[in-house]
């Protein structure tokens, strides 16, 4: 991973691009294009997914660069979007793995590839990327990103997609890796037990990988019942809603001792403490959400005296090329995730705002071919 090889612009070229300024400043805009490095690739983006850090991106000028990145020197403004997929169109001087033509999934992390953390395989640990001001590791927060007609990326970070797996199953490959990393490090085995709070995206591909994964029971709360019909839609028939039904209840009917392992994938107090009282005695807290404000906790008895571990997961690492194939392999399972493709003129009021408002969209897609 090259991290710090950046291409030079084309002066006689443009595209189409998402960008976002600042708090509440994105446009749509035409900029200069640049030449791929000689370890990238340029993709023509097909289908750029709209996360809920995106939506913090442009509400709250979350994670944005306002000082030169340490690694990449961005500065705001930056193409958004980190969920994508695209089809090769031109290729570096020192690629040889990839052609053009070639249908590829981008993994959007920046690293350095040489610090302790990269070489050790964590390169969603890489400390060359530590910004004071807070600016993510990612393409579309430090680097630009795929809400665009074209991207660069470097060639060990564009994953081909398996032969005839859709492009919008592409884009759904981070957000799942996202999941996955909580699946894989959380130890799942086939026949535990497991609780998911939060039925946003995240949540309902934890649930939906759990199942794979040959859990016996799923069980997902959330306090939106559109949510939950989402939910039983994709199959995952014990839902619990919040506003109804006590959780550590209605598990403990069925478990009494609790859950083996409980996915926190809502951020939110009420659902870490909820967590932690559905998880049996040394059971598992896998954390997957970002919390917006600092949680208490009473630490020795709730967690020492109970033998749980409490564990975390920041972005994902050597995971694509796996979730690709579990993607493909359950093509019908992941289809329903993409809820509304709109196009990049109308990414912003169609698609962001969207998103914000709208609790029965799960993934927008945005396509600059619409």
């Amino acid at each position: 991973m090259s991290g710090n090889a950046f291409p030079q612009r084309r002066k006689d070229s443009t595209r189409k691009a998402g960008r976002v300024y600042g708090e509440r400043d994105i446009r749509v805009e035409d900029v200069d294009i640049a030449d791929p490095a000689p370890d990238q690739v340029q993709i023509k983006v097909k289908y750029c997914g709209i996360c809920g850090s995106d939506l913090h991106a442009y509400l709250e000028g979350w994670g944005l660069p306002t000082h030169p990145h340490p690694l990449t020197g961005k500065t705001v403004p930056i193409t958004l979007g980190h969920e994508f997929s695209g089809e090769v169109v031109r290729v570096g001087s020192e690629v040889t793995d990839l052609k053009v033509g070639d249908a590829i999934a981008v993994e959007p992390l920046i690293a350095c590839g040489r610090c302790e953390n990269c070489r050790a395989g964590n390169y969603n640990f890489c400390n060359a990327v530590v910004a004071e001001d807070g600016a993510g590791n990612f393409l579309g927060f430090s680097q630009d990103g795929g809400m665009a007609q074209f991207a660069n990326i470097d060639d060990v970070f564009a994953h081909k997609l398996p032969e005839g797996m859709p492009y919008e199953l592409g884009a759904l490959c981070e957000p799942t890796s996202v999941a996955y990393e909580g699946i894989k490090k959380a130890h799942l085995r086939e026949g535990q037990t497991v609780a998911v709070m939060g039925a946003g995206p995240i949540g309902l591909v934890t649930a939906l990988l759990a199942r794979i994964a040959g859990a016996n029971r799923v069980y997902i709360s959330d306090v939106s019942e559109v949510r939950l019909d989402k939910a039983r839609e994709l199959g995952l028939t014990d839902t619990i809603n919040p506003a109804k039904q006590d959780v550590e209840q209605t598990i403990k009917a069925d478990y009494p001792n609790g859950v083996d392992i409980t996915f926190e994938c809502a951020g939110v107090q009420p659902t870490f403490d909820t967590a932690l009282k559905v998880t049996k005695r040394t059971g598992v807290v896998q954390i997957l959400a970002l919390f917006g404000h600092p949680v208490s906790i009473n630490l020795t008895d709730d967690v020492i005296m109970q033998g749980i571990d409490i564990l975390t997961t920041l972005c994902y690492n050597n995971s694509f090329d796996t979730v690709l194939g579990i993607i493909d392999n359950n093509r019908g399972l992941f289809e329903p995730l993409v809820t509304k493709k709109v196009s990049l003129d109308d990414a912003i009021e169609d698609g962001i705002k969207t998103l914000a408002s709208d609790k029965s969209q799960v993934k927008i897609m945005v396509s600059p071919e619409l």
